[in-house]
């Protein structure tokens, strides 16, 4: 799968029709996110992230993840998407994820830049509701990152999110909790929970398009 404009501009006109939603997303839902989309609460805040396409190895289709420190807290060691909370300097949820891209892995994306956005997604453990925003650029990102925010960086072909070979269900150790997830292992990582039902849907949108 090349990155090509013809590409670019297919998933743009794509991104402005009714999404998969949860149709794609229940694909790698945890039982926890199952019941948790029924019941999202008033007070959940919002959070916006980026899915950055760009040409990688071979002018394929790429788009990077990062992997988050290890902390005490809900998210520790995670793969996910660059991004953030909504604050108050930001007009839009497009704003805050280009802004956390920016901090978090220091690259900046311009909105003439952005193709659309996904579904929402209620990530219960945390209480966001998180905005999954597409942009693109035409050069493979050079990434400065806050390690504060980000352990490491991750370069992932588009293509193996559609490999069902890279998909495995397997248990998952959530502090004092273990719970059975439908997993993408890319990398020797695993990428499981919300990051992978985004994924999930982006995956569908890009066969509708292909």
């Amino acid at each position: 799968m090349y990155f090509t404009e013809e590409l670019i501009t297919a998933l743009e006109k794509r991104l402005q029709y009714p999404l998969p939603g949860w149709n794609a997303q229940r694909q790698m839902a945890t039982e926890t996110h199952r019941r948790a989309r029924l019941k999202v609460p008033s007070t959940a805040r919002q959070a916006g992230v980026l899915l950055l396409l760009y040409p990688g190895e071979q002018s394929h289709l790429y788009f990077p993840l990062i992997k988050r420190p290890t902390y005490n807290g809900a998210h520790s060691g995670q793969i996910a998407f660059p991004g953030g909370k909504i604050e108050p300097q930001d007009q839009s949820i497009v704003d805050t994820a280009l802004r956390e891209t920016q901090e978090e892995i220091g690259v900046e994306v311009g909105h003439s830049q952005v193709l659309g956005q996904l579904s929402n997604l209620y990530i219960p453990v945390s209480r966001f509701v998180v905005s999954p925003v597409v942009a693109f650029t035409n050069e493979k990102p050079q990434y400065q990152c806050d390690p504060v925010e980000v352990a490491d960086t991750l370069d992932v072909a588009a293509h193996d999110f559609l490999n069902t070979d890279k998909q495995a269900k397997q248990e998952i150790k959530v502090g004092e909790f273990t719970l059975e997830a439908p997993t993408y292992v890319i990398q020797d990582q695993i990428i499981w929970g919300a990051t992978a039902m985004m994924l999930a849907e982006f995956s569908a949108i890009l066969e509708d398009v292909l």
